[in-house]
């Protein structure tokens, strides 16, 4: 069993010298096998209140939901959608909750994480999957009327990664949480131009957080290390701790979630969200890589070796494949800045035309 002790990792605002928020809510990360069954004494050490609501989505009950609601004593609670309108409703219904605890991926974190923010409970996340960065981050992405937005909450106090669950997962989770932080790449990029461009504060600890995931699973996919569990794990913690230190997902997300995130709000299909980051990542580094003289100087950055290394990670990469329709995607790399217009990326500094964007989507093979 392996513990990260997150507030000796985050430095304070003075010690890193820059004025964003540096929140330290995580207390701690346990990654281990078969541990789950240890999550009450966990809860006893956290010294967290009673009641507890457990949050899990119809397939997670059955891998771990429904034993956790027997080893804390709680309130089961089902998550049906990706939405704010849901995550309303569990507020309410969780309101004499004092402790949320999440089982499941990205849909549970977010409605869960959101109902303890709004009822100001503990919360605990443990993830059923390595699909995304949103596992100890304090950022909430639901649909809206609108479409999807993000907003900032709390981080957990606490994290259970049971790699006996992780395990399970389907393959294609874990493709998405490759992914989610070889992403990072532009999303960093896209930040130092907000930075350079508009006077965008900026976080060079944060940076280091979000690279330091990148590495990570860059050497993993280098050495074919594509199960590394608790080094996948280790890289999504870190990525989310880039986001706790910003007080905002600027350092790990950028033009490529703005990609898909248009395609979440206009698209009849949609594949993984770390899958979709994937897809927009090979036209955004290719644009970067033509018009920002800042890029990358590292060949492991440049956007035919992101290509390979997504393939070794088992990333679908055709727009066809996933039921993608491409003048959907030429619309997400023309419009995607709208989402976010103070959110200033590549695709912000230089419009593509849709005729521009085709041209991407098929240099960089998408279609």
């Amino acid at each position: 069993m392996k513990k990260l002790d997150i507030r000796r990792i985050i430095p304070s605002r003075e010690e890193c010298g820059c004025s964003l928020p540096h929140e330290k809510t995580l207390r701690e990360v346990v990654v281990g096998r078969g541990i789950v069954e240890d999550l009450p004494r966990f809860l006893e050490i956290l010294n967290v209140e009673k009641p507890v609501a457990v949050f899990y989505d119809e397939n997670t009950f059955k891998v771990a939901g429904k034993r956790i609601v027997e080893l804390v004593d709680g309130l089961g609670i089902i998550v049906n959608e990706p939405t704010f309108r849901e995550a309303e409703g569990k507020t309410i219904l969780a309101k004499d909750a004092r402790t949320v605890i999440a089982v499941g991926g990205g849909t549970v974190i977010d409605v869960a994480k959101y109902t303890a923010y709004k009822n100001e409970a503990f919360f605990l996340t443990i993830p059923t999957a390595l699909s995304h960065d949103g596992i100890v981050s304090p950022i909430v992405s639901l649909f809206s009327e609108s479409g999807r937005r993000s907003i900032v909450t709390k981080a957990p106090i606490f994290s259970l990664i049971d790699l006996d669950l992780i395990s399970k997962a389907p393959k294609i989770l874990l493709s998405s949480g490759f992914g989610d932080l070889l992403a990072k790449v532009v999303s960093i990029k896209d930040w130092q131009l907000g930075r350079d461009e508009t006077g965008e504060k900026y976080c060079y600890t944060a940076e280091k957080y979000t690279m330091k995931a990148v590495e990570i699973v860059v050497g993993c996919l280098k050495m074919g290390r594509v199960k590394d569990y608790e080094k996948i794990a280790e890289a999504l913690i870190y990525s989310g701790i880039s986001m706790m230190i910003a007080g905002s997902s600027r350092p790990a997300s950028g033009s490529e979630h703005l990609f898909s995130h248009y395609i979440d709000m206009y698209s009849s299909r949609r594949a993984p969200h770390g899958i979709q980051c994937a897809l927009g990542t090979l036209p955004s580094s290719l644009y970067h890589e033509r018009y920002n003289p800042n890029w990358w100087k590292n060949p492991d950055y440049e956007w035919r070796q992101l290509r390979r290394y997504m393939e070794k990670a088992g990333i679908p990469l055709s727009l066809n494949q996933l039921g993608i329709p491409v003048e959907i995607a030429v619309k997400a790399l023309v419009f995607s800045p709208d989402i976010r217009r103070e959110k200033f990326t590549i695709l912000h500094k230089r419009r593509l035309t849709e005729e521009e964007a085709l041209q991407l989507l098929k240099e960089t093979e998408l279609i």
